[in-house]
């Protein structure tokens, strides 16, 4: 593989061609995901123009008990549901909010059709539904509800408050502090159009379309097959041989060039945000851990090699590694007397993520470890 170019332009450039990744899966809307795979009696031999359907985590569980378990316990498990199913949603029921002087409160009620909000100084307003519940709580939850399309297309207003757990009380949602509103809507939150609508649900979930205010197809969360792809026959193979065919993301050719790329389709790339975000790379890039490794030197001088993989579970939860365990994996590669890597002058044994991958306060409070690996200016 060619060595990656160091120029941010470059990144953008060498990055903007893989949206094959999102549309491969935002077509996978033909089964709930519940339906157990019935027993295979056919031919080992199909048609070539079978297409595989999504089969549900449950019958993935059959064979990979850990990873399963694993992805139970991890924020993925737990990334979009509706406020009305949604035990994370109970956190706003009953709760007062105080969005600052330019949106004013907001009273949040649970009904039998889920949570609904009400601006305390509008008297007079019908209480508006907060359809959908977004975030596994880890860091915040995040509330939207579905819009009319527009010109643009789908449509969707995210609330202006969410929950946050660094100090488990209200604020703003990120992105929204130095709004004001224009309109009635505008109170109540951000209104989201089009691709950008469609991809917010495409990340928060395995499953679902868009369609006349209302999701198609749903299979919430990100499950095994929102990354794999689906399965039914991988899993009809192997049912009829004791060694099927290896599967990893039902895409033949296959290397960590395209794992970075399935990653940064929802953990965001270069293409994602501005030249001036990738030049100044504000706190907001906290978030975008991909851009931030794409910009290291471990990343650039690794031939390809280092990956979101070298360090990450994608079925664990990234806060279940324990930090010696995170620092076991700079050591592996950097290790001292020997020509391959740099080891670290000052500490080549310890303390690597403090002075090379600090954490850094983003908005509300939230912590985010920085992903572009360097030696950090001190004061």
């Amino acid at each position: 593989m060619r060595r990656p170019e160091i120029l941010l332009f470059g990144l953008v450039a060498t990055l903007s061609g893989c949206d094959f990744l999102f549309q491969s899966r935002t077509e996978l809307t033909e089964t709930t995901g519940n339906e157990p795979v019935p027993p295979v009696t056919s031919p080992l031999t199909t048609s070539q123009t079978v297409t595989p359907t999504l089969v549900g985590k449950h019958v993935c569980r059959e064979c990979h008990e850990q990873n399963y378990q694993l992805h139970l316990h991890s924020g993925h498990a737990s990334t979009f549901a509706t406020t009305r199913d949604s035990n994370l949603a109970q956190v706003f029921a009953g709760k007062t909010a105080d969005a600052g002087p330019a949106f004013g409160q907001f009273k949040y009620e649970m009904s039998s059709d889920g949570l609904q909000v009400s601006r305390l100084s509008d008297r007079n307003q019908t209480a508006f539904p907060l359809q959908y519940v977004l975030g596994s709580g880890r860091n915040a939850i995040t509330l939207l509800t579905l819009l009319p399309d527009d010109e643009q297309g789908p449509a969707g207003l995210e609330h202006r408050v969410s929950w946050f757990r660094s100090h488990g009380q209200f604020g703003l949602t990120p992105g929204h502090v130095h709004q004001s509103p224009e309109s009635a809507n505008d109170f109540l939150g951000v209104t989201v159009h089009g691709t950008k609508m469609r991809e917010c649900v495409h990340c928060h979930t395995t499953s679902g379309e868009i369609v006349d205010q209302q999701i198609q197809g749903l299979i919430p969360n990100v499950n095994c097959e929102r990354c794999h792809g689906p399965g039914s026959e991988h899993v009809r193979l192997a049912r009829q041989m004791e060694t099927p065919p290896p599967y990893s993301v039902g895409v033949d050719k296959w290397d960590l060039e395209s794992e970075l790329q399935l990653c940064g389709s929802c953990h965001r790339l270069p293409r994602n945000v501005s030249i001036n975000e990738l030049r100044n790379y504000p706190s907001e890039m906290l978030r975008f851990q991909p851009i931030g490794l794409l910009r290291s030197a471990c990343y650039l001088e690794s031939d390809g090699q280092f990956m979101c993989t070298t360090c990450h579970n994608p079925h664990m939860d990234s806060a279940t590694k324990s930090k010696d365990e995170y620092i076991q994996d700079c050591r592996n590669c950097h290790l001292p007397d020997t020509d391959e890597h740099v080891a670290c002058p000052v500490s080549p044994t310890e303390g690597c993520i403090e002075c090379h991958m600090p954490p850094s306060q983003f908005e509300q409070g939230m912590v985010f470890h920085d992903h572009w690996i360097r030696i950090h200016e001190t004061d």
